[in-house]
């Protein structure tokens, strides 16, 4: 199948790139619970899931609809620059307007001043990985050529901050050094889209039509994603830094898992866009072919987890984080039901034009996993907030398959 030997084409470079997003915090995390102290440690995890919800929002979903637009415009460099020019723009304008938001939801929630190093250098690096160019190169088949970059400029960023943390008063570096590495990669970025494209400042207009384009794959973005980062800043409320710091640590090592599936889904994605347009049967082909074999795989790494929690997380973390144990037991499901939920809402629900539906489903189960953790985490502390996470997962699992139940995708 043409479009299957597509997937895998993309696959190798973007393994290189989603195994980095989780490699890196599994190798900083020992030193950093070390160095830090577990109480600087939670602390400096609020600020990692306040950065990543600043990311959402100054991302506004393009990784899925610029690459999806980019995917549809692939032979045509006059209409690449032009979206190019229009997503950098866009992201550009949102961050300007949401910053002054974050900046106040930041010190409204967490223990900081609007002056802190570790916040503006936190926020800085979250505005910076939102230009991240991989959209780009996901939509016209080249993820290659910016994944090699990508990589040598975030490993750099750990030896970075391996030399340059000594203790709790020098965590900024972290973030510092994310900041860096991401101006690298756009830089990069922007330097190939110009060659390939003929790219100019002339072509930074037309943010509103790509803003508008996007609004709802945004919201169902921020309805599926915010909640997993506002978990923590619900969990530091009702318990302490300390129950943050540890339900971070499993989460990561959980999410770590799942991710080793992503690179699929990731490559999926631009394939099932296309195929859904002109040849709805070969897509459905192509996501029984996937959801079988990807499912299957996820399943497997739920057990592995669960089996092996106790043995993973002093492993890998260090025995510092012994006390996460149980609650990556917990989480142990979190690989299969992130798989099975990303393959029937972003590679089934999105491309068939059901974006909205999927919108509703998260923001609900989003809702009510934070009402969970808010009742649970008091008592229960970090176990608590892995119970909320774990139950919002199966909701919406259970949610899209009802909805497709009761108005099953015909194709187009």
């Amino acid at each position: 199948m043409i479009a299957t030997r597509q997937v895998f084409k993309a696959v190798p470079a973007l393994t290189a790139l989603q195994g980095l997003q989780y490699l890196i915090p599994l190798l900083t995390l020992p030193f950093l619970m070390r160095t830090l102290g577990l109480e600087r440690w939670g602390e400096v995890a609020q600020l990692m899931a306040l950065g990543q919800l600043a990311l959402i929002v100054f991302d506004y979903g393009f990784h899925l609809s610029a690459t999806q637009t980019a995917a549809q415009r692939a032979d045509d460099p006059a209409a690449l620059a032009a979206l190019f020019g229009a997503v950098t723009l866009a992201k550009l304008a949102v961050a300007v307007l949401a910053l002054p938001l974050v900046l106040i939801a930041a010190i409204g929630l967490l223990p900081v001043r609007v002056d802190d190093p570790l916040l503006l250098w936190a926020l800085a690096a979250a505005v910076l990985q939102a230009h991240d160019p991989l959209w780009y190169f996901l939509g016209t088949q080249q993820a290659s050529k910016i994944g090699v970059l990508t990589v040598v400029l975030r490993l750099a960023a750990v030896g970075i901050l391996l030399i340059g943390i000594r203790g709790p008063g020098d965590a900024w570096v972290y973030f510092a050094a994310q900041a860096a590495a991401w101006l690298g990669v756009f830089g990069a970025g922007l330097w190939i889209v110009r060659r390939q494209t003929g790219f100019s400042h002339r072509h930074c207009v037309g943010a509103v039509k790509v803003l508008r384009d996007g609004r709802s794959i945004f919201q169902l973005y921020l309805g599926s994603s915010s909640f997993d980062y506002l978990l923590p800043l619900v969990l530091g409320a009702v318990a302490n830094p300390i129950a943050v710091g540890l339900f971070v640590a499993a989460e990561k090592l959980a999410r770590a898992a799942a991710s080793l599936l992503s690179v699929f889904r990731t490559a999926l994605f631009p394939q099932m866009s296309r195929l859904m347009a002109l040849a709805p049967e070969e897509a459905a082909r192509l996501f029984r072919w996937s959801a079988l074999r990807i499912g299957g795989l996820a399943a497997i790494g739920s057990l592995m987890l669960f089996l092996l929690a106790e043995w993973l997380v002093p492993l890998i973390l260090g025995p510092t984080a012994t006390a996460a144990s149980p609650v990556l037991r917990l989480l142990s499901p979190l690989p299969l039901l992130i798989t099975l939920n990303s393959l029937i809402g972003v590679q089934w629900l999105i491309p068939a034009g059901r974006a909205v539906a999927l919108r509703n489903i998260y923001l609900g189960a989003g809702c009510g996993r934070l009402l969970l953790c808010a009742l649970l985490a008091g008592g229960l502390g970090a176990s608590g907030a892995a119970w909320a996470t774990v139950l919002g997962e199966v909701g919406v699992l259970l949610a899209c398959l009802l909805y497709l139940r009761h108005h099953p995708v015909r194709g187009p």
